[in-house]
C-alpha cells in the first residue's frame, strides 16, 4: 500500500504508468496510472455529473495506462532482440557490429556516440540502436531463407515473451499491445518482396510494435527470474476462496537460461556506468535499461525497465512517462525511487534531491493537450 502511494506521489503532474511485480511470484506491487481520480467522486448524488466531466477531461484519468496504454517500447525492447539472436544463433555474446553514430545500410537509424565496433553487454550499456538492426537484418535477411518466414520466428518468441497478447492479470480491459506478423507486413507492401530494412524500426522498439507497460514489466521478471514468469495478478488471496492455478503456473519462453544471464549482465553494466547511472542505489546491485520512445505526436515518451537486486531480485518494475524526453531523464529516477522505497523502506539522504525533483516536476505541458 505504502509503494502504491508514493508512485502515485511520483506520478503527479504527469502522464503515463508504474508497474512494479515480485518476479518469485508474479504479483503485482504497484500499479499506478497518472493522471488519476479521487474515487469518491463516483459515489452519491453528483456521480452522474462527476463521471461525464471524467469522461470529457483531455488527460483522460479514465484510461487506465498501465494496462490499456499500447506505446512503442523502445529499447526497453533490447533484451528482447538480444535473447532472440543468442537463441537463434545470429549472434554470440563476442559478435560486434559496427555503429558509426548509426546504422548505415542503405539506410540509416541514428544513434549517439560510444565505442565501436560493439558486442551484446556493451550494446545494452550503451542503448547502441546498431547494434540490434545489425541482428536483426542478419536473422531475417538469413542467407538460405524467406523473410516471411524468419519474421514468424521471430515473432513467435516475443509472444512466448508475453508480448501481442493479453497476459491475463486479473483485472478487466488489458489491451493486448501490438506484434505484427509476417502477413500484415506482405498485406502493407503488396506482396512478400519486404527484407529487414524495410521494417528495421522495429529491431529497436518502434514502428508498428506496441506494448503495455504490464507487459514491458512482465518482460523485466522473465530476466530477473533468467527465464521464467507467473501470469502477473493483483489478488494474492480471499479467504474461503481458491485462486485460478494459472497465477501458480510457471511460463518459460524457449530460451536457455544462460542467455538471460547474459541480459542481466548487460543491464547491470547501464547501471554501472551507461545510461541508467541514475538508477544505483547504496548497497542493493540494480540493473536496468532505459528507453527513450519516439513519439510522432510531440516529445518523446521517457521508458525505463529495471529489478532488484541482481542476485535474488525482489521487484522488476516498469515505468512509462509519456511526452518526458530521454529514458534517463523521468524513467531512470522515478524507477530507481521506487525500487529503494520498497527495498529500504525509505529514500537515503544523498537521493532527497532526485526525489524532490521527481516529486515537484511536471511533465503534462510538454503533453499538447491545449488544458495546462
Amino acid at each position: 500500500m505504502e509503494l502504491q502511494a508514493y508512485g502515485e506521489q511520483l506520478m503527479q503532474n504527469k502522464i503515463g504508468a508504474i508497474v512494479a511485480i515480485e518476479p518469485a511470484t508474479g504479483e503485482i506491487l504497484a500499479l499506478v496510472t497518472s493522471p488519476n481520480y479521487d474515487p469518491s467522486l463516483l459515489v452519491g448524488k453528483e456521480r452522474g455529473k462527476n463521471y461525464a466531466n471524467l469522461v470529457k477531461d483531455p488527460y483522460k484519468p479514465l484510461y487506465d495506462r498501465a494496462l490499456q496504454g499500447a506505446y512503442p517500447p523502445g529499447s526497453t525492447f533490447k533484451p528482447t532482440q538480444g535473447l532472440i539472436f543468442l537463441q537463434e544463433g545470429i549472434i554470440t555474446t563476442a559478435t560486434q557490429y559496427p555503429c558509426y553514430h548509426g546504422y548505415i545500410n542503405k539506410i540509416r537509424v541514428g544513434c549517439h556516440g560510444h565505442g565501436s565496433p560493439i558486442a551484446l553487454k556493451p550494446a545494452l550499456q550503451t542503448s547502441c540502436n546498431a547494434y540490434f538492426c545489425w541482428g536483426f537484418k542478419n536473422m531475417i535477411d538469413k542467407r538460405g531463407t524467406k523473410a516471411y518466414d524468419q519474421f514468424e520466428i521471430w515473432k513467435n518468441y516475443l509472444v512466448e515473451m508475453g508480448y501481442g497478447y493479453k497476459l491475463g492479470v486479473d483485472l478487466p480491459s488489458e489491451s493486448r499491445g501490438f506484434i505484427p506478423n509476417s502477413e500484415f507486413y506482405s498485406k502493407s507492401f503488396r506482396g512478400p518482396r519486404w527484407s529487414a530494412n524495410s521494417i528495421i524500426s522495429v529491431a529497436i522498439g518502434q514502428g508498428e510494435v506496441l506494448a503495455t507497460p504490464l507487459q514491458i514489466a512482465n518482460l523485466c521478471a522473465t530476466i530477473a527470474n533468467r527465464g521464467y514468469f507467473y501470469t502477473p495478478h493483483v489478488v494474492k488471496s480471499v479467504a474461503d476462496t481458491v485462486i485460478d492455478a494459472k497465477y501458480k503456473e510457471k511460463h518459460a519462453p524457449n530460451i536457455k537460461k544462460e542467455y538471460y544471464e547474459d541480459i542481466a549482465e548487460g543491464m547491470r553494466m547501464a547501471v554501472l556506468g551507461g545510461t541508467c547511472r541514475t538508477a544505483a542505489l547504496p548497497g542493493i546491485e540494480v540493473c536496468g535499461k532505459t528507453g527513450t520512445a519516439q513519439n510522432p505526436h510531440g516529445k518523446d515518451h521517457s521508458a525505463f525497465m529495471g529489478f532488484a537486486p541482481y542476485h535474488d531480485p525482489k521487484i522488476a518494475i516498469a515505468v512509462y512517462v509519456e511526452n518526458a524526453g530521454f529514458g534517463a531523464t523521468f524513467g531512470v529516477p522515478i524507477g530507481s525511487l521506487m525500487m529503494e522505497k520498497y527495498l529500504t523502506g525509505t529514500i537515503s539522504d544523498a537521493r532527497k534531491g532526485l526525489e524532490e525533483r521527481m516529486l515537484n516536476s511536471n511533465t503534462i505541458i510538454s503533453s499538447g493537450v491545449k488544458k495546462h
